[in-house]
């Protein structure tokens, strides 16, 4: 009987694991974190229909990256380069490893995400797309230096639960709310004069 139910109480926590949905590694499946809730299949096709011009040949932040799912799309998709900020990184880095990623293809930073944006900022680093799915609402400290990543014309967009409200950033406008299930997308970009 104990048997029986830890073989159901693992199937339900682990899920199937996400899949990269289009592009060079199309069908490639990733290993995920213990603990990590990665973004959805669906949700995670649908943030890229709605980005897929904003992909080709440009930098993503993939911040509180987790497997690296959303980065790797971005890079599979023909983003030029990745950057996955992830404090325990080991199940990305076998996935980077797995899909044989270029070392010009990606960074990964070892480190949370208020180091991490901090020493980007510091290194003068900006992104055409900054991705944050953080696994609680974002502190009012990251919030602020979160804008200096982001490229001229560049976007940031930030994952929430739906019942979350809606994140604030200092010096960015507001652009749009799509939700999908569970997950919501905030997307924001320059403040507009």
């Amino acid at each position: 009987m104990k048997r029986k139910a830890s073989t159901v109480g693992s199937r339900l926590s682990t899920g199937s694991p996400p899949r990269i949905l289009a592009g060079r590694w199309k069908g490639r499946v990733l290993q995920v974190p213990r603990g990590a809730r990665p973004t959805s299949s669906r949700a995670r096709e649908a943030l890229f229909d709605i980005l897929q011009d904003s992909i080709g040949g440009r930098r993503f932040l993939d911040l509180f990256a987790g497997s690296g799912a959303v980065g790797l799309e971005a890079l599979s998709r023909g983003a030029r380069a990745s950057v996955f900020v992830e404090a325990d990184s080991r199940e990305l880095e076998r996935n980077l490893a797995a899909l044989e990623a270029g070392p010009a293809e990606f960074e990964v930073v070892r480190a949370d995400a208020r180091t991490a944006v901090s020493s980007l900022a510091h290194r003068g680093e900006t992104f055409d797309v900054v991705f944050a799915d953080p696994p609680y609402s974002l502190e009012r400290a990251l919030s602020k230096r979160i804008g200096a990543l982001l490229a001229p014309a560049g976007m940031l967009v930030v994952q929430t639960d739906s019942n979350a409200p809606p994140p604030e950033f200092p010096g960015l406008s507001h652009l749009e709310r799509r939700p999908y299930g569970r997950n919501v997308f905030w997307f924001f970009g320059e403040a507009r004069r």
